[in-house]
């Protein structure tokens, strides 16, 4: 793991386990990590990328070859704990200073990098994995009710800020966990507000190319490689990057035999094969498709689970995995379009007139509740539950009466698409990606871009009466008329008869297994009798537009794993 932190305890026997980076103690705080910087009693780490580098540099009259460590140490020096305001791009940081008794840990902006904190008897932990948490064995496996009400009533999606751990927390998007002589509290330095936009639709489009461009060039010294789908995020991406990156590189993902097995259907109406190919060749990239089978698909879930440390989007996960597998042979890092759909407005539910009474990502409540034993289902309550953090986060997203209703609608879906779709995807992207050694790169949620781009008029985003109306407008001129026209299609994912096989098999062995932890909570004749059925990729989706039949039965299975490989306890 990248870092493991502890504030005020003796965790020195769990050090070792928790993280193998070198460790520095000043008093009793212990930061393990590498290329932190230190001075007199304060250690300051930064992990990502910082890109106010030398905005930072020249208000800090610093040195020129100063690590991002080094400028955070002089960032509090000046600042104090303020210091996440003025530090910008995809990079958390810590500050311990035991000579003020203080700890500061702040995450970016948009989320890119995970943080996860513990509160324990003696003080605090944090790591930027949960596993490490568990492994420094200061934090115990343990479940409550809450935490199987996120697994089965939202999952993979979470709440933000939480977990399925009852004891450990994830810190969110644009706040910073402060600690002052043992007391804790979370401030939050970064939010996407409402504001009015006054450019008219020409102006409007000519700044979010703007934004675009500044985002993909401040990416583009890295000359990272660019992941194809032929969508029109990917697309616009490439021939953004062909400008200022030589001998472009691109990477496709399909599965054997998805020639053959691919059925068109409300989410996906189109393969993806044809426009991979008419983009490569209309930008010159030099182009590798990546075709993976359904034994190795299958294969791969476990360790994309273990790489998230929850269960995640199983095959939609190992598939990733596995694309980044092989980018990793040629390039250290890779640009993706993830991110374009909740910025832009892409996905069906912001198409759809129906009514915002529940997340329209989490598939059927029936069908989630319908899996648990009913003394579970009866103690759990999944409904009532998912639709209490519903209501709350919508009163908290909705922008107010100042604006109309439809627009008001809207606003409010979207940042609840920002709160609980979104961060599930860039959990997976990043987690992927560092499980293969390679660096997923993600400009289309540049906070800059995407702080613009909320406040434009629902009408504008949606011009000329198509999705992302106003991305396809800001691009125009970059793409042929048939990608540029594309009607949105998800990450591609198998509809493999084998892999569906595979899946049944996997859970079969699963229900045959009696000391299986999931059946303590999961109904197993119910799971059964799933796995026994038609496995129909056109049912009611578990999550998203991708999480349907087998990739339910593949959620179950990793939920599985993970709780008996962890030793998860539930106290109810």
């Amino acid at each position: 793991m990248n870092y493991f932190g502890v504030y005020h305890s003796d965790y020195s026997r769990g050090l070792s386990a928790a993280c193998d980076a070198p460790c520095i103690t000043k008093g009793r705080m212990t930061l393990c990590a590498r290329g932190t910087a230190s001075l007199g009693g304060v250690i300051a780490m930064a992990r990502g990328r910082l890109r106010n580098r030398e905005a930072l540099i020249a208000a800090l009259n610093a040195e020129s070859g100063a690590s991002p460590s080094q400028l955070v140490l002089a960032a509090y020096r000046r600042w104090g704990a303020d210091y996440p305001r003025h530090v910008e791009g995809p990079v958390m940081t810590c500050v311990m200073d035991s000579d003020a008794d203080a700890l500061v840990l702040s995450r970016d902006r948009m989320g890119e990098q995970p943080v996860f904190y513990a509160r324990t008897a003696k003080g605090a932990a944090f790591a930027d994995h949960p596993d490490s948490l568990l492994k420094s064995a200061h934090v115990e496996p343990v479940a409550d009710a809450d935490g199987l009400r996120e697994l089965f009533g939202l999952g993979p999606a979470r709440t933000p800020g939480r977990t399925f751990y009852r004891d450990i927390r994830m810190l969110e998007p644009g706040c910073a966990l402060l600690i002052r002589e043992n007391r804790l509290r979370v401030d939050r330095y970064f939010e996407i507000e409402d504001a009015p936009h006054e450019l008219d639709a020409a102006a409007t489009i000519r700044r979010t190319r703007e934004l675009l461009e500044a985002a993909v060039a401040e990416i583009a010294p890295l000359n990272p490689a660019v992941m194809l789908s032929g969508g029109l995020d990917s697309t616009a991406l490439t021939a953004l990057l062909n400008r200022d990156v030589r001998d472009l590189r691109s990477f496709s993902v399909d599965y054997l035999g998805n020639d053959r097995d691919f059925r068109p259907n409300a989410f996906r109406p189109e393969a993806d094969a044809p426009y991979v190919k008419l983009a490569a060749g209309a930008f010159h990239t030099q182009h590798r498709a990546v075709t993976l089978d359904a034994a190795t698909l299958a294969r791969a879930m476990g360790r994309a689970m273990s790489l998230r440390g929850f269960p995640g989007m199983a095959d939609i996960d190992a598939s990733l995995l596995l694309l980044c597998q092989e980018i990793a042979r040629f390039d250290r890092y890779v640009v993706s379009g993830e991110c374009g759909d909740e910025v832009f407005g892409g996905y069906p539910w912001f198409t759809s007139d129906a009514p915002l009474d529940g997340f329209p990502w989490s598939g059927s409540l029936t069908l989630r509740e319908g899996i648990l034993r009913p003394e579970i289902r009866e103690k759990l309550r999944l409904t009532e539950y998912v639709g209490d953090v519903f209501e709350t986060r919508k009163r908290r997203a909705d922008p107010g009466p100042a604006y109309p209703e439809e627009e008001r609608r809207l606003r409010t879906m979207q940042r609840l698409c920002f709160e609980f779709f979104m961060p599930n995807l860039q959990e997976r992207a990043v987690r992927m990606g560092e499980g293969a050694g390679v660096e997923v790169l993600t400009p289309l949620c540049d906070e800059r871009l995407v702080r613009f781009v909320y406040n434009v008029p629902w009408s504008v985003k949606a011009m000329d009466g198509q999705e992302k109306g106003l991305f396809r407008a800001a691009v125009r001129d970059l793409l042929p008329e048939k990608l540029l026209r594309r009607k949105k299609s998800p990450y591609p994912k198998t509809c493999s008869p084998q892999f569906a096989q595979l899946t049944r098999e996997m859970a079969l062995r699963m229900v045959s297994d009696g000391d299986a932890p999931i059946f303590n909570y999961v109904d197993r004749d119910r799971v059964l009798e799933i796995a026994q059925s038609e496995l129909n990729p056109a049912d009611t989706p578990w999550f998203g537009q991708l999480m349907a039949g087998p990739q339910l039965l593949g959620y179950l299975w990793q939920v599985n794993r993970w709780m008996a490989e962890r030793g998860v306890t539930v106290r109810l």
